[in-house]
């Protein structure tokens, strides 16, 4: 078995631009134009997984829904929740953030080829750095060598940083490793909480990560200048 499901968390609580999902984009809610480019990809099923009521009754009309607990702290653990009901038909789940319209389904398509070559890495996606990106702390890095990325980080880089990548929050996890980073299995770790992402838990306990390089200009949408800048990009 080597299906495929594609699962996009979507919550309606964002701090800085609450209801994003549902925030219309050229006459389409956000969450639809994410739903519409990863159904055009080689994935089996899309499914979006929320907490709230608004966000449900809307996907409902266009898509496959399923309401998860109002307690998830991460994406990731929104996904894991609803691929529980899945795992016996999908041996692979995609996890593709809700607030990333620009996804480019080649991309998932990528990355489920690295996912079925070696489902015991966790596959994901990562593009240029940018100069500007370098120094910004919002920007996740990268650093990758052999074949591999080895660390992740929010710290400035200066000089010439070869082999450092933006790293692009799209993930492939094969159904052994979601039993692994299940946060009732794996603890999280000090380095983990000092860089506020839980990627590197994952890292820390002995997951490897394979990656795949996009040329695309991924920038998910999380403020209204975001928003804007994207509907006059579409324009």
């Amino acid at each position: 078995m080597s299906k495929v499901i594609a699962i996009i968390p979507a919550r309606w609580a964002s701090t800085r631009l609450p209801g994003k999902p549902l925030a219309d984009i050229n006459g389409k809610p956000m969450i639809q134009r994410v739903y519409e480019a990863v159904k055009e990809s080689d994935v089996d099923e899309v499914l979006v997984a929320t907490d709230d009521e608004r966000i449900f009754e809307v996907v409902s009309k266009f898509g496959n829904v399923l309401m998860t607990s109002p307690k998830h702290q991460t994406g990731t653990d929104r996904i894991l929740e609803a691929y529980q009901m899945f795992k016996d038909r999908y041996e692979y789940v995609i996890n593709v953030q809700g607030d990333e319209p620009m996804i480019n389904p080649d991309d998932i398509n990528s990355l489920i080829y690295n996912l079925k070559k070696d489902k015991w890495k966790i596959a994901t996606l990562v593009g240029r750095l940018e100069e500007h990106q370098r120094k910004d702390r919002n920007t996740v890095k990268a650093f990758a060598d052999m074949g591999e990325i080895v660390m992740f980080t929010r710290s400035p880089l200066f000089g010439n940083p070869n082999f450092f990548f933006r790293h692009i929050g799209v993930y492939g996890f094969s159904r052994p490793i979601t039993e692994k980073i299940d946060k009732n299995v794996m603890i999280e770790t000090t380095n983990e909480i000092v860089e506020n992402l839980e990627q590197i838990r994952w890292g820390d306990n002995g997951i490897k990560f394979s990656y795949v390089i996009t040329p695309g200009r991924y920038k998910g949408i999380d403020t209204q200048k975001d928003l804007d800048h994207y509907r006059s990009f579409l324009n």
